[in-house]
């Protein structure tokens, strides 16, 4: 029997302590593909539904591309946008359907203008359209908070299980996997959700360390051995958003037809109550100041010495143009350092008109919040190099997908080169610096705008790694922040 699936993905990480908002036209400088198009820019790249293609052609399903939506990580997204991706997702599933299953690639961390839980809304709207009795599978990013509703509008959900995330599109496979056993009616897969009190946990999820989040996830392996545990997904959560369900979380397929839910409620406690264990082991950034210290010993000649600027990562919803840590590395006169990606679409532009070779004085980043990070520094440099900012993702990561960061310059301040950028875009790729011709490893020193997804790209070719929190939006200090719809009491925020 060929299976008619709907394939859909629909992903966003909202940051709900910044000012700003997600647009549609963040989606469409991002990835924005409808029908068929899904399927010619998905296919054998490293992403959630090139996963699920695979299966796809292996089991001989006749799928139905929907669209594949992902916007950059910040504020929540308008409902101008929300409308239009879901309004233009339910046309098609009325067009193309019935349907005997579908594939949703989500974030688990969204949230709209309309609802704190983004996730459950928008398979809300699906359910109108598909029924209740059509199983459901669900991706999800290690940093998902995840609300309890989830488990009534799906039926599986797997997670990815590294950070940096390099196993998106194994995570589709398994996913698109369960949903043909349940197809088939070979199972009938349910998930039971449960949480730990707790905001900060699992060292962040970090697999690149052998931390706690390792441990954790040998611990889930092993449930996984039980009859009728299909998958025991481990979600580190995302701090950056203040809802409800914000912090850790487990998630556990199981079958119905071979076990029942009580056991999936005490592998998923046996799981929390461990989380709970390490909730004082936590792998975090060093204040600049110590940062600038180490550089000074730090031994370069076997690669760079690469600097993360942990708080203003854009993969967590920051605004990427602080300045505090491009303006020490210019205090301590770095020679064949590059820094990026600083958004400053106004210097950008200024530059690439002025063109390669002009020497240009202008004041650059720290304009979204001057409090945050570091306000404007005025630099005088050399445009060194001028580019449209399209690439393609070589790396661990998105392996395959193209991206852009918008007109995009290198501008040389004595000696270091400054990414500035259009588009925000963690610096996850190498393939990103070379954009405006910078090659990393020919750098002695590294600054990369990332908390821990850099480590994917330039761990092989780095001398040293240093983590510092400059002062961003998503620094790790909640003393900075205040919560006002999380769940309470929550470590380390309260007694307990």
């Amino acid at each position: 029997m060929r299976f008619r699936v709907a394939v859909i993905g629909f992903i966003h990480e909202s940051n709900t302590f910044t000012s700003l908002s997600t647009e549609m036209q963040d989606f469409r400088s991002t990835q924005y593909f409808l029908g068929q198009d899904v399927l010619a820019e998905f296919s054998n790249t490293g992403s959630e539904i090139g996963g699920c293609i695979d299966v796809a052609a292996e089991k001989g399903w006749s799928p139905d591309y929907i669209l594949g939506a992902h916007a950059q990580p910040g504020g929540p997204v308008s409902e101008a946008a929300r409308t239009e991706i879901t309004d233009e997702c339910l046309r098609r599933l009325k067009a193309g359907g019935p349907y005997d299953g579908v594939f949703v690639a989500l974030h688990g961390a969204m949230v709209t203008e309309t609802d704190q839980d983004g996730e459950s809304q928008f398979l809300r709207e699906i359910r109108t359209v598909v029924g209740n009795d059509v199983p459901v599978a669900v991706t999800l990013d290690l940093h998902a908070n995840v609300f309890d509703e989830l488990s009534d509008l799906a039926q599986i959900a797997v997670s990815f299980r590294t950070y940096p995330h390099v196993d998106l599109r194994e995570v589709g496979r398994e996913a698109s996997e369960q949903l043909n056993e349940a197809m088939a009616g070979r199972r009938t897969p349910r998930i039971a959700v449960h949480r730990p009190p707790v905001l900060l946990g699992c060292d962040d999820g970090r697999t690149s360390d052998d931390g706690p989040m390792c441990r954790l996830l040998e611990h889930a392996a092993r449930e996984m051995e039980a009859p009728g545990i299909l998958n025991v997904a481990i979600n580190a959560g995302f701090p950056d958003a203040d809802v409800w369900a914000s912090g850790p979380s487990v998630l556990v397929t199981y079958d119905e037809q071979t076990t029942d839910r009580a056991a999936a409620d005490a592998v998923a406690g046996r799981i929390c109550d461990a989380i709970w264990k390490y909730r004082d082991t936590w792998n975090g950034p060093v204040p600049l100041d110590e940062c600038m210290r180490r550089l000074k010993s730090a031994k370069t000649g076997n690669g760079p010495v690469v600097i993360a600027d942990y708080a203003d990562n854009p993969g967590g919803g920051a605004h990427s143009d602080c300045t505090a840590l491009i303006a020490a590395l210019l205090d301590a006169g770095v020679e064949n350092a590059a820094a990026g990606a600083l958004l400053d679409p106004e210097a950008a532009a200024l530059l690439a008109g002025h063109g390669v070779g002009a020497e240009v004085t202008l004041a650059i980043g720290g304009k979204t919040d001057p409090t945050v990070g570091g306000g404007p520094i005025e630099v005088t440099g050399t445009v060194m190099a001028v580019s449209n900012g399209d690439f393609h993702f070589e790396g661990p990561m998105f392996t395959g997908l193209p991206a852009s960061t918008g007109t995009s310059v290198c501008l040389r301040v004595d000696g270091l080169d400054i990414m500035i950028v259009s588009e925000r875009m963690q610096l996850y790729d190498q393939n990103i610096l070379r954009v405006v011709g910078i090659e990393p490893a020919e750098k002695s020193i590294l600054a990369v705008k990332s908390m821990n997804h850099f480590k994917g790209a330039f761990r092989p070719i780095a001398s040293e790694i240093i983590v510092t929190d400059a002062g961003g939006l998503c620094s790790p200090d909640l003393s900075r922040r205040t919560y006002t719809r999380l769940r309470r009491p929550v470590f380390p925020l309260d007694p307990l």
